[in-house]
């Protein structure tokens, strides 16, 4: 357990350390303005900025931060070192003597270039030292020498060659900075900047900040997004089944992406974690300045007054015009499912159907899932624009099924659909059923499979106790309820306690009532156009079939838009998201590991 918990904490340091001193590749930034961060660099005059800057980032107090961070982490990060100066020594592989010169109450620097010639960007980072030449005496004199200093005439960086094996880090001094970066190259093209001008800017208020310029952006960090989204959409260029959902707001979201025209990373630690991101739109009417515009925001409430068992709650606010906009890519996608495709009658059929129902509805759901001894029940809430037009739209989305090609389809998973009413006599209303039954007989293609479920257990495969591990069921139920006040539905291994569940919620016991859900989610305000709750400790206990334990430790992720004010005003709102991590969380989730 010692050397896992050693092992852990030292991998848990590294990543630290990368995130906290320098960037990733797709971090970006331009310079701040202001008081110097670091008066002097050893008479040092600044240079310019190297061709193909896409990077600045800041960790103003690296002793204080990196004290927060071990707090926050608990448990095993006792283990690590107890400052960033210890820290870095271990993992650079220097001398511990040489810890104290490592000056942990002045801003770490970093900065990342690209290049046209190289595959990724060259990053180099600044770690300030009390005095440089002092440093480099007891890394290459005297008997414990580790290192040779050879002088590069271009920069004037003492580049610190090892004596013996390798280094983890190509290393060099530069004034009263020591220079870290992944190999001797990058150290030269961009050290001189980090060492010589970043210092002369005002250091932000945050633990860690980024200002994202626009270069960056249409550059790595949207080269990113895109090949993140294309593995999730497989070798052929659909969206999977359980990504066809997601498929229109993914591609939205790309599109302003890759319009603003700066962005700023931040990250605060005290009792949580705080990661903080926004956007600036660039001007001439583009995605995000669309976006910025025609973005529906509100508060929380509907993700609040979810049942209170849900263990993890989002809420999306839309408007009509953006949903019809998605309309044509949801039918391209759901077309995608369908072997061959759909003729051009059964597309304007199912995209009519889509239109109407997404015509119908308001402008917000809210969706959120329990798990319990039978396994996960979900749960919708909507808001309705036209109940009697919404109905029907259903009905009529409900009834592509009966298409050709879309029976083919089902047909060849092995699963049957049908529609009715169903029983629920405690709620008023009539609730509807649609429920898949899998058909397919042993050996037949599909059989006992779920649609992308190759190797799922079959009907008469059995479900292990409190839904760990179980098969698919061979029939599942999805109910729906429309009322004035909203569509309900719900489908699980309990849809018909979910259903319920979900109707009496708002007058009943729900996330509202709980004082850590409510407390996590106060601090979004008005400005939401998106926002996921997840109560990680509590599903990872009912998943160890542990339901009664953990206390709720929440994880908020939330999206807006922010009108300007001031000087701003009538500026387009600036884009903005969000994340933030419960200490509880962040401990126990370290601790179980894989368990989630």
């Amino acid at each position: 357990m010692i050397a896992q918990s050693t092992s852990f904490v030292r991998r848990g340091a590294a990543a630290l350390l990368a995130i906290a001193l320098g960037l990733s590749a797709g971090a970006l930034a331009c310079k701040s303005q202001g008081a110097p961060a670091d008066a002097g660099v050893a008479g040092l005059s600044p240079v310019p900025a190297p061709a193909g800057l896409i990077a600045e980032a800041f960790l103003p107090t690296p002793d204080a931060t990196w004290a927060r961070a071990r707090a926050l982490l608990g448990g095993p990060a006792a283990l690590l070192p107890g400052s960033v100066g210890a820290l870095a020594a271990s993992l650079l592989g220097l001398p511990i003597a040489v810890a104290s010169e490592i000056d942990g109450g002045v801003p770490v620097l970093g900065a990342a270039v690209e290049a046209p010639d190289h595959p990724r960007p060259r990053v180099a980072i600044g770690i300030h030292v009390k005095d440089g030449a002092r440093l480099v005496d007891q890394l290459t004199r005297g008997e414990g020498a580790r290192f040779r200093a050879t002088p590069d005439a271009a920069t004037s960086i003492a580049l610190l060659e090892p004596l013996q094996g390798t280094s983890p880090a190509a290393l060099g001094v530069l004034g009263n900075y020591l220079l870290v970066a992944e190999s001797a190259g990058d150290l030269t093209a961009v050290g001189p900047y980090v060492a010589r001008t970043m210092p002369q800017a005002q250091a932000p208020k945050e633990d860690l900040a980024i200002e994202i310029p626009r270069p960056a952006i249409e550059g790595p960090v949207l080269r990113a997004a895109r090949s993140a989204w294309d593995r999730a959409r497989g070798p052929d260029g659909a969206p999977s089944a359980t990504a066809i959902p997601l498929a229109p707001a993914v591609e939205r979201a790309l599109a302003i992406l890759g319009d603003l025209e700066r962005a700023r990373l931040t990250l605060v630690l005290d009792e949580s974690a705080h990661l903080r991101a926004s956007g600036t739109p660039r001007a001439g009417g583009g995605p995000a300045s669309k976006a910025s515009v025609d973005l529906a925001v509100g508060d929380v409430k509907p993700l609040l007054d979810l049942p209170a068992d849900a263990l993890v709650g989002v809420l999306v606010r839309d408007r009509a015009a953006s949903r019809a906009e998605d309309v044509p890519r949801l039918v391209d996608a759901l077309a995608g499912l369908v072997e061959g495709g759909l003729p051009p009658a059964e597309r304007e059929r199912l995209g009519a159907a889509i239109r109407a129902a997404s015509d119908a509805r308001g402008d917000w759901f809210a969706g959120g899932v329990r798990l319990d001894d039978r396994g996960p029940t979900a749960f919708v809430r909507a808001a309705v624009g036209d109940r009697a037009r919404l109905e029907v739209a259903i009905q009529d989305l409900l009834g592509t099924a009966e298409l050709q090609p879309v029976k083919a389809t089902l047909q060849r998973e092995g699963l049957r659909m049908s529609t009715g009413k169903a029983e629920l006599p405690q709620l008023d209303g009539e609730v509807r059923r649609v429920r898949f039954e899998q058909t397919a007989a042993a050996g037949q293609p599909g059989a006992g499979q779920a649609p992308g479920r190759k190797g799922a257990a079959g009907p008469g495969a059995s479900a292990s106790k409190g839904g760990v591990g179980a098969s698919p069921p061979p029939t599942i139920e999805v109910l729906y309820l429309v009322r004035d006040e909203g569509l309900f539905a719900s489908v699980g291994n309990d849809p018909a306690s979910g259903l319920r569940s979900v109707v009496a919620a708002p007058q009943g016991e729900n996330l509202g009532g709980v004082p850590a859900m409510k407390a996590a989610l106060a601090p979004l305000g008005s400005d939401i156009a998106f926002a996921l709750l997840v109560d990680p400790l509590r599903l990872v206990a009912r998943r160890l079939g542990q339901p009664g334990a953990g206390d709720p430790a929440p994880v908020v992720i939330a999206a807006g838009a922010a009108p300007a004010h001031g000087e701003r005003a009538g500026a387009p709102a600036a884009l903005w998201a969000r994340a933030d991590i419960a200490a509880a969380a962040i401990r126990e989730l370290a601790r179980l590991g894989g368990a989630f």
